[in-house]
């Protein structure tokens, strides 16, 4: 490996390995150990059409002498095989899996990849969407959501797995995810079930312009849908896998790559090599991943406020990407966490819940266990909507209740600093929120939103046992989070922390957390960006903050340490009873120390905690 902490790959399609020739194969490599370092290629025998075994056979020579691994990859698209296969609308050219012959070029792929390699990766067109006369009738009357995840499974099995383990015994297949997690349960992809069957999994984390193309995705996703597999299937998420494909800044490509590390992959996947040799997209990233080595080895588990999203679910898509590009950490989870009185961290004390989480039809029951407990449990405004409407018998942990009515608000007031004083602020331009009503003193408003002489809560809490449920109301379009008044943002991330740190800043800035007292911040590129000031808060007393060198060379424009700005005391508004005993530690009136911050954007820092 040529970094310590990951492996650098790339994938090669079955297109290009039918026309590269030797001659430019070598020129491409030699550009990329000069500019990237490349320890791995997955190199494709199927895309459409077969990779020819004696091409192949002279790519993985040819990586032999570069000291490149080689593994197999498979992509799951086919052109027509007879005259009948026009009839079928297939997005992407992906397979009918109803339709036999298609069955049979499925299994014939499989074998003769395992033939070739010991490992071989899916990308991510293992998926149908197809609802020919065929799919239609042995769908039957089951849902397109029912009929897909458990056709996808037999797939995967039959024509996948099992096919390939009779050729070759030793070989590893690894499934890879794609980026559009919201959508799996309707297209077949069934990792709640897969993960048992596959030997590994891999992760799509390409974001592109989050504005400008199709799917509009947060570029947190980038870190975030990593954490998510990571917990699908503990040690065995194999990497993340990004593209250069409409980025239209080279910040935003590069975006992709830091955010996937920040993860703590173990492998770090340029797709795809004929897309990248020669391209100046790829000549910084050997520069950043050796940067990105030198910050990672001193980094431990990252930890974030887990939010719940239960397998084949799917409401509030991405809300924790766009909260983890307003600066709240954020750890994605598959299983609803459990909570221990007794010996308990923040990270395992808090959990939020959302309209994906109403897929669990228990979660009220484990809402209320988990609260009652000692826990803190923050809803959205999206999860409260539906389970008035689903399981009213929420109603036992709150106050609030659902008005049916919109809040247009320009006008916010919440908590200031340390003190009883109320910020009033105003934002830029009108937010919609979906109004919720709470019982005044029954259920107490952190933050207030409105216009003139009507507000309403959009963020309050109950108690309820020994612990604590939060009201968290967002706005209707879901990226008008980064609009709220950084005042507002503040408050919020106080309320959402679980590793003691938050900022006080706009949106923009990510904040990346680790149990081993380190975090990270990264600094947007888009529209109207610019350098930020703000200030970093952190629960307890301490020394300092000590940059963690992401380079061998010492920058004399960067003190290596940085002072607190003030020590004050801190608010307890946010926190159980629970865990304010717990956190009080030695001191008679717990504290924070706030330290002032400036990063540039398309810039990280990462700092460790001196106490």
């Amino acid at each position: 490996m040529y970094y310590k902490n990951f492996k650098t790959v790339t994938y090669c399609v079955a297109a290009w390995v039918n026309r590269i020739t030797e001659e430019q194969l070598r020129k491409d490599a030699d550009f990329f150990q000069k500019y990237v370092k490349l320890d791995k290629i997955y190199l494709e025998t199927y895309r459409d059409e077969f990779a020819e075994r004696e091409k192949l056979e002279m790519v993985k020579r040819v990586m032999a002498e570069y000291g490149i691994e080689v593994s197999g990859g498979i992509t799951t698209v086919t052109p027509n095989l007879n005259e009948s296969d026009k009839k079928r609308q297939r997005l992407f050219n992906t397979f009918c899996y109803c339709n036999e012959p298609m069955r049979a070029r499925l299994k014939e792929v499989s074998e003769y990849t395992a033939s070739m390699f010991d490992e071989f990766i899916i990308d991510d067109f293992f998926f149908t969407q197809c609802m020919c006369q065929d799919c239609i009738r042995e769908k039957g009357n089951r849902s397109w959501k029912e009929f897909r995840l458990a056709k996808m499974l037999e797939v995967s099995e039959n024509l996948i797995i099992k096919p390939a383990k009779k050729i070759n015994p030793k070989v590893k297949i690894i499934i890879k995810y794609p980026n559009w997690r919201e959508s799996f349960q309707e297209t077949g992809y069934n990792p709640g079930e897969q993960r048992k069957i596959f030997d590994s999994i891999y992760t799509g984390t390409e974001t592109r312009h989050g504005a400008q193309q199709d799917q509009h995705l947060p570029r947190y996703l980038s870190y975030s849908l990593m954490r998510y597999f990571e917990n699908v299937a503990p040690g065995r998420n194999g990497g993340g896998w990004f593209d250069p494909f409409e980025c239209d800044r080279i910040d935003t490509y590069l975006e992709q790559a830091y955010l996937t590390a920040f993860s703590k992959p173990k492998e770090i996947m340029m797709f795809c090599w004929p897309a990248l040799a020669g391209d100046k997209r790829a000549t910084p990233l050997g520069f950043m991943y050796d940067r990105l080595d030198a910050v990672l080895g001193n980094l431990g588990t990252p930890r974030g406020l887990k939010v719940y999203i239960p397998f084949d679910s799917q409401g509030d898509d991405h809300i924790e990407d766009y909260l983890g590009m307003a600066g709240v950490p954020m750890e994605p989870v598959c299983d609803f966490p459990e909570f221990n009185a007794e010996s308990y961290t923040a990270f395992e004390s808090s959990v939020l819940v959302t309209a994906a989480s109403l897929e669990d039809k228990n979660i009220v029951q484990k809402l209320r266990q988990f609260v009652e407990k000692g826990g803190h449990a923050i809803a959205t405004s999206s999860f409260m909507i539906g389970a008035f409407q689903q399981y009213p018998e929420i109603e036992e942990l709150t106050s609030v209740r659902y008005t049916g009515r919109r809040l247009t608000a320009d006008e916010f007031q919440c908590p200031s600093n340390h003190s009883h004083v109320r910020n009033y602020i105003k934002s830029n331009g009108n937010i919609e929120f979906p109004l919720l009503e709470h019982r005044n003193n029954a259920s107490w408003s952190i933050i207030n939103a409105g216009h003139g002489e009507y507000h309403e809560s959009i963020m309050c809490y109950d108690t309820y046992g020994t612990g604590r449920f939060t009201v968290l109301t967002l706005p209707e379009m879901p990226s008008r989070i980064y609009n709220l008044p950084p005042q507002v943002l503040t408050v919020v991330r106080e309320e959402l922390e679980v590793s003691g740190i938050w900022l006080d800043c706009e949106a923009g800035v990510s904040l990346f957390t680790y149990d081993n007292g380190t975090f990270g911040l990264y600094c947007y590129t888009w529209d109207g960006c610019a350098p930020l000031s703000f200030n970093v808060h952190i629960c307890g007393k301490v020394k300092e903050l000590e940059r963690i060198p992401d380079s061998d060379t010492p920058n004399p424009w960067k003190s290596k340490s940085i002072v607190p700005l003030y020590t004050a005391p801190l608010r307890w508004h946010n926190k159980t009873a629970a865990e304010a005993s717990k956190a009080a530690g030695t001191d008679d009136e717990p504290r924070e120390t706030v330290f002032s911050l400036r990063i540039n954007p398309g810039n990280f820092e990462f700092f460790k905690i001196i106490r």
